[in-house]
């Protein structure tokens, strides 16, 4: 008899919200044999083609894995974020989100897990993998981390008004107006957006943890691969931010030449061919 591949949608509760995740189990295996825990990127879910890609391609190779969806403060999201809706979503609450997914896996009896991520998503499992130490995370797999200079970049896109819009947001978290949205505010790849100050300082803040990559790399216990794409249109820049603290021993660098940013059509196949060298997974 042929074993079959099992795919399933599974849920949970979190702040009131259904939050989702896709589960591919290999043929034959079961959570104590581990599993590939797949975070998307920015505003991103769990249908886009880097993971669905990524989700087949370790099934090709007797690995199963969890492509979960942040809420994004959405129930129930299945989706890219639509820029027409109200913005209230906090990085902390990913990385509250990836606590719970992971819980979930250690009350199924989980082996190990390797938690990949993506883009604005993999400086999240960054934070957490160093904050947690779940002694269950064994690799830690950051795909096109967000290495970027935020300023620099939300300028170029809409104008010399970042600085002003940071201290707006500030301006009204310190009256005790952080949940209350405000009109007509850029976010990210959402023009004259309605954004809470919270959510905007949670991403554009100065002192945002999730971009502070010498000091949480470096937290991280688990060995840490970083997978850059050497035609990366979003980060160009991650082999020089990334590369002064490789010693691979802990931390390591694959560049994937010829990649963007997403690792379309062969450049997953590359990516995720690293991931399981790396993780030393034999079949």
């Amino acid at each position: 008899m042929v074993e079959l591949c099992v795919a399933e949608e599974v849920t949970q509760r979190f702040n009131g919200l259904t939050v989702n995740a896709n589960l591919e189990m290999a043929a034959g295996r079961d959570f104590n044999d581990g599993m590939v825990l797949i975070l998307h990127g920015m505003m991103g879910h769990n249908k886009m083609e880097l993971v669905v890609a990524s989700q087949q391609i370790l099934l090709e190779n007797d690995l199963s894995s969890l492509a979960i969806n942040l809420s994004l403060n959405l129930d129930n999201r299945h989706s890219y974020f639509d820029c027409n809706l109200p913005q209230s979503h906090l990085q902390q609450n990913a990385v509250r989100e990836l606590a719970l997914w992971i819980d979930w896996l250690r009350q199924r009896g989980v082996g190990k897990i390797v938690l990949m991520s993506h883009s604005r998503g993999a400086n999240q499992a960054m934070v957490y993998a160093a904050e947690s130490l779940d002694p269950e995370i064994s690799h830690v797999i950051l795909l096109a981390p967000g290495a970027d200079d935020v300023k620099a970049s939300y300028e170029k896109r809409y104008g010399p008004i970042f600085d002003a819009n940071v201290r707006r947001m500030q301006e009204r978290i310190a009256l005790g107006k952080g949940n209350e949205p405000v009109s007509n505010i850029d976010f990210w790849f959402c023009p004259r957006a309605e954004v809470t100050p919270d959510s905007f300082i949670s991403y554009y803040g100065p002192e945002s943890k999730f971009r502070q990559f010498h000091k949480y790399l470096g937290m991280i216990e688990a060995p840490v691969l970083v997978i850059a794409g050497s035609q990366d249109e979003r980060f160009p820049n991650i082999p020089e931010q990334i590369g002064p603290m490789i010693d691979n021993q802990r931390l390591f660098l694959a560049v994937i030449e010829n990649s963007g940013h997403f690792f379309r059509d062969l450049n997953i196949e590359e990516a995720v061919e690293a991931l399981i060298e790396f993780i030393g997974y034999g079949g």
